[in-house]
């Protein structure tokens, strides 16, 4: 049978009740033994106008002053010491009955001290210390106490009335310190593992979407404008409406097997047929952009493509960059420049590759198919940024579109 929900509070409040209480019982048990102590006591009892019944009442009232110790910590201190300075004049000094209220109420002050209260936690144990060291030390020595005892007891005294426990208290705020410090390290440390979890995640994301869209992007366009051409060729020319649908199978065929392909690379980090480099699909190079201006001629754009210079390897990340903006560019082209030429051209100079796409105005009006979330022309930067290449966009003079993407050869852009 386990306990109820509210069983550990009322446990917890109870410990602390217990603790609250503690310190003053010890207080009155050492008034309440103190007369019976003295009555069996044979040496007679300390010097001065107090019997020990009344000495008793000063211990048994310091006892009640340390009850609001937790709320009023300064003034249960000053009640107190003000007690225990009457129990030092009363007594010549001899009588130490006093000094165990006196060692709680300076562990409470010292622990309990936060902020500005330091400061005054600190004049008040300083008065402290000067009061019961000056009246002990007077009363001492009216009742004919020896001068080098007095220089031993009031220092021994005031170490162990306020010495004591406030080294014990600072050590043990020193420990809660270190407790609160190492949490706070913990924390953050969660913090910055749960930040740096949700970028990657946030930068797989993006990644990916740039994938899909380059992917399926490229190849939808394709089919949506094969689409629309085998529907007008129809009635007019069945034989070449044929052929478009075909080229259009062969679209989708591509599409999925670049699909399969990115889902091998997202579930496998191996090379081979899982997913690596020998998955099926084309993999993104510049040298497979003459295949991208095949299949887009075979849609039906009017496609010019024009390469010059020594071809030079680049890294894979710099290949899959420029053959992502040429496949995005001529999707574009289809998508919102319709009937538009275009012209693909990749120039190989000693220290760039420049990669360009133009198309003219739109032969006829795009149509809108939807969906459209801009994430075409952001993967392009995001991908130039990678490999520190340069790209530039923007409307042309004539109404058309021109994309420039220049990839220096540098160490970012090269094979290692």
């Amino acid at each position: 049978m386990t306990a109820p929900p509210a069983a550990p509070a009322r446990r917890r409040a109870a410990a602390s009740t217990l603790w609250w209480l503690t310190p003053p019982l010890l207080v009155l048990v050492t008034a309440v033994a103190y007369p019976l102590v003295d009555a069996l006591d044979v040496e007679p009892p300390p010097p001065g106008p107090l019997p020990p019944l009344g000495h008793a009442v000063l211990v048994a009232l310091q006892a009640v002053a340390l009850l609001p110790r937790r709320t009023h910590p300064v003034a249960a201190l000053v009640a107190v010491v003000v007690l225990d300075a009457v129990l030092l004049g009363t007594s010549g000094g001899q009588l130490g009955l006093g000094s165990l209220a006196v060692v709680v109420a300076t562990y409470v002050v010292a622990r309990r001290a936060r902020g500005a209260g330091v400061g005054t936690a600190r004049w008040v144990l300083g008065a402290a210390v000067v009061v019961t060291s000056v009246v002990g030390g007077v009363a001492y020595l009216a009742v004919g106490g020896p001068l080098l005892e007095v220089a031993l007891l009031v220092p021994g005294r005031a170490a162990l009335q306020y010495g004591l426990p406030v080294v014990v208290a600072e050590r043990q705020r020193a420990r809660e310190r270190l407790v609160q410090l190492e949490r706070e390290r913990a924390e953050a440390a969660e913090r910055e593992r749960r930040d740096r979890a949700q970028r990657e995640l946030q930068a797989g994301r993006t990644a990916l979407a740039r994938e899909l869209h380059d992917i399926a992007g490229h190849h939808l366009s394709g089919i949506v404008v094969s689409a629309q051409a085998a529907s007008a060729l129809m009635r007019s020319d069945p034989e070449r409406a044929r052929e478009v649908l075909a080229g259009l199978q062969d679209d989708a065929r591509t599409a999925l097997a670049d699909l399969r392909r990115t889902v091998g690379l997202l579930r496998s980090d191996d090379d081979g047929p899982d997913g690596g480099p020998g998955a099926p699909g084309r993999t993104p190079s510049l040298a497979a952009v003459a295949a991208l201006v095949e299949e887009a001629r075979a849609r039906g754009q009017r496609v010019e493509h024009a390469e010059t210079g020594g071809a030079r390897p680049l890294s894979p990340l710099a290949e899959t960059a420029a053959y992502r903006m040429v496949q995005e560019s001529l999707a574009n082209s289809a998508r919102h420049a319709p009937g538009a030429a275009c012209a693909v051209g990749v120039e190989h100079a000693p220290d760039a590759v420049r990669v360009t796409v133009t198309n003219g105005p739109a032969a006829v009006a795009p149509v809108d198919h939807g969906g459209g979330q801009g994430y075409g022309l952001a993967g392009m930067a995001e991908r130039a940024a990678l490999v520190g290449a340069r790209l530039v966009t923007g409307p042309q003079p004539d109404g058309g579109w021109r994309n420039e993407l220049v990839v220096p050869v540098t160490e970012r852009s090269t094979p290692t």
